[in-house]
């Protein structure tokens, strides 16, 4: 791998019969999708989230109803595995987050039922869900969730009174290996001019791709830093305009294109110093590993 990256440099998601593909090599940008290995890509079940591991030999996948998080093998074919998380919300927005992977190696994912809503890590994947306390979220609900790469911080959307908006957390992990207690502490307003966002990525280790509307405005893709600074004077943040973003996916190395999946123009990137270019026709769910 000479292509001056440090991280995974492929991408992933899901095509219209509901599988997960991976997109090779994005430097090139030429790379041809391919179904991946294992369960995911048979389609068994329809997916409708995914999220790869850093080493990329895993991934998790959220079923298109949001009620099942599956784990599988990247590497190994065989049958899917039971469920390690169903969400019990009847409508489908209540359900499942999309999960997000630490560079740890543990699994993340949101259960939004309002009967009991729940943030919940996996260590390494595996094993039982265990519930993390995520003191001041003062009655608001996450929608969406990110991790960093180094596992420090988390990226919450968090929705309250009809708005949903951009909070930062530590993650504190307290106890044993045996008995981890895992806490989200200090969450803290990031870009607190948008009061609506819809989509969020990590874009290297400390900041964050935004998509999101000032009030009354039109919607807008910017940087934030992870310390909830917008970058310094001069440099606005704000990207060149793309149609309808829903989901924005950025890599850990900065020199990666920033993918975005837009209402008309399928996905596209950006790359450093050029305008937005469609790279799939139709694509959903479209990740960077993490």
């Amino acid at each position: 791998d000479n292509t001056g990256s440090d991280g995974p440099d492929s991408q992933y998601f899901i095509d219209a019969k509901g599988r997960v593909q991976r997109l090779p090599g994005a430097m090139e940008g030429s790379g041809t999708p391919e179904v991946v290995p294992g369960p995911l890509g048979v389609g068994t079940v329809v997916m409708g989230a995914v999220g790869v591991a850093r080493d990329e030999q895993r991934a998790a996948a959220v079923s298109a109803t949001g009620q099942n998080l599956y784990v599988a093998s990247l590497t190994a074919d065989g049958e899917l595995a039971p469920p390690v998380v169903t969400s019990a919300a009847k409508k489908a927005a209540d359900r499942l987050s999309a999960p997000s992977w630490d560079g740890r190696g543990d699994l993340w994912v949101a259960d939004r039922d309002p009967a009991r809503p729940r943030l919940l890590r996996l260590a390494e994947g595996e094993g039982a869900p265990q519930e993390v306390r995520v003191p001041g979220l003062d009655g608001a609900r996450i929608e969406e969730l990110r991790l960093s790469a180094d596992g420090v911080r988390i990226a919450l959307l968090l929705t309250k009174n009809g708005h949903t908006t951009l909070k930062i957390g530590r993650v504190e992990r307290r106890g044993t290996d045996e008995a981890p207690e895992i806490s989200v502490e200090d969450l803290r307003q990031a870009a607190p001019q948008l009061t609506d966002v819809t989509a969020i990525s990590w874009s290297g280790r400390s900041r964050l791709v935004v998509v999101g509307k000032e009030a009354g405005g039109v919607q807008q893709v910017r940087y934030v830093q992870a310390d909830g600074s917008t970058p310094a004077s001069g440099a606005s943040g704000v990207l060149p305009g793309v149609n309808q973003v829903q989901a924005v996916a950025a890599a850990d190395d900065e020199l990666l294109p920033l993918m975005a999946e837009t209402e008309g123009d399928g996905i596209v990137k950006l790359s450093p110093g050029d305008n937005w270019q469609t790279v799939l026709e139709e694509g959903t769910s479209l990740v960077y590993p993490g």
